[in-house]
């Protein structure tokens, strides 16, 4: 029986001794995948795999936390690095969209108060090209930043965001943009549901006065 204790509880049995040449990255579940980086293994198959799935949605969510693009990019690829070192530590009682946006939301956090330069420590397992896919992956990341650029209906918004205290600002991209529910942005944050609730409150009440050009009421 399973020690509900030992990381990856929830990992598919199968998952960490299949071969990767023969293991279906495409067709198996996130979790299964997260299994497999938490073996020590897939890193080859169930990486990329993650990371074609969920790349569009990380650089939407850290852009919306860091401002700026190109950070954005780096952030995205720092965090599915981290991804392969940081598996084992995925008990399998969170979903693999909590465990990533987790990890994510802290690479980004690190980058606004460390500057632009922070980079991700410990044993990376390749560069981005090697460890995300066949086409190098800041490439592809720049190519959809270029996109998501020209969506004039969001500058505003964005604009506004930047100007949130950090808690705010993260609370409320994950909730507004990002779709969470409370629940799983408390997890996120290691914060209890009544802290998220106010911190959203506050920062929609913020939001909605600098979107106004009320932002002189409110005072760090």
């Amino acid at each position: 029986m399973d020690d509900p204790k030992a990381p990856g509880s929830r990992r598919d049995p199968q998952a960490g001794l299949m071969a990767s040449a023969m293991f279906d990255a495409a067709g198996s579940s996130d979790e299964v995948l997260l299994s497999r980086l938490a073996e020590g293994k897939g890193r080859e198959t169930a990486l990329p795999e993650l990371f074609a799935r969920h790349g569009d949605r990380a650089l939407r969510l850290a852009r919306n936390i860091l401002g700026d693009w190109q950070t954005s990019e780096e952030a995205v690829q720092d965090a599915f690095l981290r991804l392969a070192e940081k598996a084992h530590l995925w008990r399998g009682d969170a979903s693999f969209n909590t465990f990533f946006t987790k990890l994510l939301v802290n690479v980004c956090r690190s980058r606004r108060r460390r500057g632009h330069d922070a980079i991700a420590k410990g044993n990376l397992v390749g560069s981005p090209s090697q460890v995300l896919g066949g086409v190098a992956a800041s490439s592809r990341i720049t190519d959809l930043a270029r996109q998501m650029q020209a969506e004039e209906l969001r500058r505003t918004v964005r604009g506004a965001l930047d100007k949130l205290p950090e808690k705010f600002r993260e609370v409320l991209v994950l909730r507004e943009l990002e779709g969470l529910d409370y629940k799983a942005i408390a997890e996120i944050q290691d914060a209890t549901l009544d802290e998220v609730r106010i911190w959203i409150y506050r920062g929609r009440q913020r939001l909605r006065a600098i979107l106004e050009g009320r932002e002189g009421e409110f005072f760090e």
